[in-house]
């Protein structure tokens, strides 16, 4: 059992772990209304956006940032796996993914801005395409929220729920390209608190709830440090954040597609 788990999870570790850090850190603006406005002028999604943003930094610490790394560890506790994690993300659509670790080698995972792919142990290398590949370039759009409209035919307020005794609003998001993703708001703090969704991948359907904390200031935004992923209701991930930073130097290269990558390319 335990081999079987880790060929099926590590497939998804970079992809989840990306997904979670770009989904809830979301560098943006305030939706489609031209991003002027404050929450108190706004209804509906505008709203619930413009509350999330003022809440962790506001408009003008977004929109000053193009690139963000973070450091941290990723881990499996049910398999005593724990493992350096070193994520870049930048504008353009630019991502770089790393992890190393004994038990399950190194993973990488990136974009170019087009062209999105992985190479593991397990799978070698791949050009990630199809709905993986949208649901992959949803979560590199750094500033994810201000192009929203880009990414989503609709999103919907489906009114509040409970969750840990917070008061939660509760929003359903259709992308162009994939399955809906739910995504739940604490009412009094702003701030997300959970996240479901449906990656489509190469192994197939697979739920992933997220569960984000410790909210942190990095400079001049709050993002959380912390986050918890359960995938097929079974298998728990997590991922801890120990340095976030935005605006350092990129490696020179580190977007540039690998050699073994370019072959792939047609």
């Amino acid at each position: 059992m335990r081999s079987t788990l880790t060929t099926r999870n590590t497939k998804l570790i970079l992809g989840g772990a990306l997904l979670a850090l770009v989904g809830l850190l979301m560098i943006a603006g305030c939706g489609g209304k031209g991003g002027v406005e404050t929450a108190a002028e706004l209804t509906g999604m505008d709203k619930i956006i413009a509350q999330y943003i003022e809440a962790t930094g506001g408009r003008d610490a977004y929109l000053g940032h193009d690139n963000m790394k973070m450091t941290g560890s990723f881990s499996m506790p049910a398999m005593g796996i724990t493992a350096p994690l070193e994520a870049y993300l930048a504008v353009g659509l630019k991502t770089h993914t790393k992890i190393t670790s004994d038990a399950i080698g190194t993973i990488e995972r990136g974009s170019n801005g087009d062209v999105f792919w992985e190479k593991s142990m397990m799978s070698g290398a791949r050009i990630i395409e199809g709905t993986e590949r949208a649901i992959e370039r949803r979560g590199a759009d750094f500033r994810a929220w201000l192009n929203w409209r880009e990414h989503y035919t609709s999103a919907e307020i489906m009114g509040q729920e409970e969750l840990d005794g917070k008061l939660c609003d509760k929003v359903v998001a259709m992308p162009k390209e994939g399955k809906p993703e739910t995504v739940w708001f604490d009412a009094e703090t702003y701030l997300i608190v959970k996240s479901s969704s449906v990656l489509v991948t190469e192994m197939g359907e697979i739920s992933v709830e997220a569960y984000p904390s410790d909210y942190r200031m990095a400079g001049d935004v709050m993002v959380p440090f912390k986050t918890r992923q359960v995938i097929m209701g079974v298998q728990e991930m997590i991922i801890q954040a120990e340095t976030v930073q935005w605006d350092v130097d990129i490696p020179e290269g580190l977007f540039d597609l690998p050699e073994d990558i370019q072959a792939l390319v047609k």
